[in-house]
């Protein structure tokens, strides 16, 4: 795609603030990246830019793109989402303004368990009724996101509800709410926790109460760049606004552009305000308008019907406000296809109808192929029958940004497991744990047990024990053996023995199919999920957790409704299902909007159950139905998502007693509705599908192109190909390791230690203690005797270095410091622990370990340090002239150095490594090394001696 004259304009901007209204398909992402690499190519460095987004998946799409457009080594710019730039601002100088730089950051789940709890230690009343304590909790914390949003404090609210005019109970509750923020925010700032909401306000407050501090970050950042700024809430804007206030528009060193569009602004259910892109130009009067209008994704057709829809939101608009054209005109050149109103008899004709049309385009398509389908819905459980659908007809399908870990067969599996563990008298739990498959129980001997607790009128336990049949009698045995550890194993250990045991990976290692793939990233995410609450917990309680504490966590967490997302394979030929949140940013040459009808689409609109009062609320308010509008762009984003087909489809009926009115929407768009003749029309409850069911098993994994690529995956690719296939392709979930524990424990506590000292000229010995026991990992440990005996010679060796480096004279130049290397189009990953400067200008790189000291000979043989030299010369722009390995156990520092034709070679190396990657290279190389690899029980060709 060529640049447009537009797109240029944005570009190539000067200084000043600019705002550029980019239309969906218009580049708008691609105007920042390449802007990015403009100035990075222009002479501006790297860490003087910042560039925002609001989401995860915004960002990764930045840095995705950002990649491919510079060159093969550089050092990343600020490039990050509000909530993770924010953090990184605390991190590093939270002290100034007395914050513990070590808080620990939690999630809306673990708000939720924090409240509850603490719940009976707040004095309430009405928000704590006692038939059902926790009623409230969902409510109070969402209460509380929306004000941090609105910047609005405690003593605010607390201002709010003493002067509040009405009625004594209103007052009452008003005042209870203010109680419960000041009582949570103390609750958590006392035991060093911070929620999302805190991370901007707590910026906010250091940049205000600091003005150096501000001062340097304002010099610091030359240019700034916020994407997708229709999506930010009142609270970021104004964050932003401190970064580069209206005085510095006439800086002619500083620019600041902002790149949105208010017609796809969809997450004002998380606090978004699409009032700061339509009070952009009041709050700086000086800045330039930029207009993106030519769409590179959809036909015409297209265009015209989502522009007719959308323009139903004005006058609240920035059409409608600056008098502006907001009309996109399609640059596609292929001859344009009508989108399609379908309506439909029943929900089972409407999946049947889609089926039909997808299979009839792969007909007539040639170059089409399942990844190029996507099925939008407004809410996930309106996609359960097309998912149904898909299945009976064998065709290959993937939930896309969707939630429900917990939902999927392979976990729920294995929380069945764990639950029988803890007491075995769960029926539903046992009976699952009795149909998978690797344990090899029929299903005619299941029945039989099933019957006999019946007619017996006994626990199925009672049955299972006492069994003829050895594999029943084999369930019995292992969880009364996990019993015995229930309290001695972590859960970690007791997770991953209970998955082994019953090689519950080997049925998916077997057969190389989407599905199986999908299975063993679940388990690792779940598994992941393990160590990190086992470390969580250790942290907080400074006590072992068992796995009944895992259990209650689990349990908290899905009360709290928390159900992580599922695993995605990237690049895959399925069929896409998704809600049209989740398909922001996204594009798809077929496009079915589904089941929209006038109570699904556009919902109902449900209000908070608490509330903000409009007295608070600081952002500019809509004149329109705010509601109405919000769900119309949703409408039109998900039209937007279309390339070349779109179709909006609907059934009259959904199974109630009344046919369903057709979503206003549709006559918006001013296309017309038709009913097609089905080839096999389908009959109510034609999806008779068996519980057993599984996914279909679709394509084999042909090749991989990873992510990205470290000095570890090069390292185990170099030892065994096969290895890397099932560590870093397979994901099969492997056991802690204490010495990686160990090791990164040791690293965190440094980087802390050093941190703190470039604040202050001395750290106290107990303060490195502190920072050490705040950074200890337990797990993988062979028992606690073994984790006692690392965790005090941690001590030691600390005390060691510590009597070295506290009065140490030369701070180092970089910490953690990381770089990007794009070799064969794959990026080439580092963190560097430690850059130290030279006193002749070039530098010494520092790598801690925690092994056994090497040789002299071996450290200048060690391929570590040359990525490493190789990362910091070609994408750091850094001489590294000395290069040193620091055993932190002996206290010794072994130093080499790298000739710049040993680093191509490394170089060529990594190359040649990423070539066999790509072409599915993964033959073993089995040796020694087998008897340390994670996989040697599961793996066919393990070296045996």
């Amino acid at each position: 795609m060529k640049i447009n004259s537009n797109q240029k304009q944005a570009i190539e901007s000067k200084t000043g603030a600019y705002l550029v209204v980019a239309g969906a398909g218009t580049g708008k992402t691609r105007v920042i990246t390449e802007r990015i690499r403009q100035l990075i190519q222009s002479g501006t460095k790297s860490n003087n830019i910042l560039a925002l987004t609001f989401t995860d998946k915004a960002c990764g799409e930045m840095v995705a793109r950002l990649d491919t457009v510079m060159p093969l080594g550089y050092e990343d710019p600020w490039l990050c989402t509000f909530h993770s730039f924010a953090e990184r601002i605390l991190r590093e100088e939270g002290l100034e303004i007395g914050l513990d730089t070590s808080y620990k950051l939690i999630t809306e789940p673990q708000q939720w368990i924090l409240l509850r709890k603490n719940l009976f230690n707040f004095n309430l009343a009405y928000y704590r009724p006692l038939g059902n304590p926790t009623k409230f909790i969902s409510a109070i914390l969402r209460f509380i996101s929306r004000l941090k949003d609105e910047t609005i404090l405690p003593e605010d609210l607390l201002n709010y509800a003493q002067k509040f005019n009405g009625e004594p109970d209103e007052q009452a509750k008003w005042l209870e709410l203010a109680h419960i923020y000041t009582s949570y925010e103390e609750l958590k700032l006392k035991s060093s926790k911070l929620d999302f909401g805190d991370l901007i306000l707590w910026t906010t407050k250091l940049f205000n109460e600091r003005p150096a501090i501000l001062k340097r970050y304002q010099k610091l950042f030359c240019h700034i760049l916020v994407d997708e700024f229709q999506d930010t809430n009142y609270a970021q804007y104004e964050l932003v606004k401190l970064l580069f206030p209206k005085s510095e528009t006439h800086n002619a060193k500083r620019s600041f552009l902002v790149v949105g569009d208010d017609s796809q602004a969809i997450y004002r259910f998380r606090g978004a305000a699409v009032s700061n892109i339509l009070e952009f130009q009041k709050d700086y009067p000086d800045s330039q308008m930029i207009t993106l209008l030519h769409n590179y994704r959809s036909n015409q057709q297209i265009l015209d019907s989502a522009y007719k829809l959308i323009k139903n939101n004005d006058p609240d608009t920035l059409e409608y406000k600056l008098g502006i054209s907001k009309k996109l005109v399609s640059e596609v050149k292929e001859p344009p296809v009508k989108p399609k109103v379908v309506q439909l008899a029943i929900l089972e004709n409407e999946v049947e109808f889609i089926i039909q049309e997808i299979l009839e385009i792969l007909a007539k398509e040639p170059q089409y192929t399942y990844k190029n389908f996507a099925i939008l819905a407004r809410a996930n459980s309106h996609l359960d029958p097309f998912i149904l659908g898909l299945r009976k007809y064998g065709l290959p399908y993937q939930l896309v940004g969707n939630r429900g870990l917990y939902d999927r067969d392979e976990i729920r599996d294995i929380m069945a497991l764990l639950k029988v563990i803890i007491n075995p008298l769960d029926a539903m739990s046992l009976y699952r744990v009795l149909t998978i498959a690797t344990l090899g129980i029929s299903s005619e001997e299941i029945s039989h047990i099933l019957a006999q607790a019946k007619y017996n009128k006994v626990a199925l336990w009672e049955i299972v024990k006492t069994s003829k049949n050895d594999k029943v009698l084999g369930v019995y045995n292992l969880v009364t053996e996990f019993q015995k550890n229930l309290t001695k194993k972590t859960p970690t250990e007791i997770v991953y023995t209970a998955v082994s045991s019953i090689d519950y990976t080997g049925q998916f290692i077997k057969d190389e199919s989407v599905e199986n793939e999908l299975k063993l990233k679940n388990l690792d995410l779940f598994l992941t999920g393990v160590k990190k609450f086992e470390v969580d917990f250790r942290q907080e309680t400074k006590t072992i957790p068992t796995l009944l504490d895992f259990m209650e966590h689990i349990t908290f967490m899905i009360e709290a409704g928390e159900n992580p997302a599922q695993a995605e394979i990237e690049d895959i030929d399925t069929i896409n299902l998704l809600t049209i949140h989740a398909s922001k940013g996204l594009e798809f040459s077929v496009v079915f909007m589904i089941n929209l009808v006038s109570d699904r689409f556009p919902t109902r609109d449900r209000k908070d159950v608490i509330e903000t009062p409009d007295e608070l609320i600081k952002e500019t308010l809509p004149l329109g139905d705010e509601h109405l509008q919000e769900e119309r762009r949703l409408f039109y984003v998900g039209m937007t998502r279309a390339k070349k087909y779109l179709y909006l489809t609907y059934a009259k009926n959904y199974g109630g007693k009344r046919d369903k009115t057709p979503s206003g929407f549709i006559q918006e768009t001013g296309l017309k509705t038709s009913e097609p003749n089905l080839k096999q029309p389908a009959q109510t409850g034609l999806f008779g599908v068996d519980s057993g069911f599984r996914d279909v098993k679709v394509e084999k994994i042909k090749s991989f192109v990873p992510d990205f690529l470290s000095y570890t995956q090069i390292s185990t690719y170099l030892t065994c190909p096969l290895q890397y296939k099932y560590a870093y392709v397979l994901k099969i979930p492997t056991p802690p390791n204490h010495a990686l524990s160990f090791g990164s424990t040791i690293h965190n506590t440094l980087r802390d230690y050093h941190t703190k000292l470039m604040f202050k000229e001395k750290v106290a010995f107990s303060d490195l203690l502190k920072i050490y026991e705040d950074n200890w990992q337990p797990l993988g440990y062979l028992n606690e005797e073994h984790r006692t005996l690392y965790f005090e010679n941690g001590k030691k060796l600390l005390d060691k270095y510590y009597a070295k480096h506290n009065n140490a004279k030369t701070a180092p130049l970089f910490l953690e410091k990381s770089f990007n290397l794009r070799i064969d189009g794959v990026k080439f990953y580092g963190r560097i622990d430690r850059i130290d400067p030279l006193a002749d200008g070039g530098v010494e790189i520092i790598d801690y370990k925690t092994g056994n000291t090497k040789t002299q000979k071996e450290v200048d043989k060690d391929a570590q340090v040359a990525f490493y030299a190789m990362g910091a010369s070609e994408a750091l722009q850094l001489q590294p002239k000395k290069l040193t390995l620091y055993y932190v156990e002996s206290g010794e520092q072994i130093s080499t150095t790298r000739t710049s034709e040993q680093i191509e070679e490394k170089k060529t190396e990594i190359l040649e490594t990423v070539v066999k990657i790509k072409a599915g290279d993964f033959n073993p190389t089995p040796g020694k090394h087998c008897s340390f690899c994670d996989y040697n029980e599961i793996c066919p060709y393990r070296f045996k001696d």
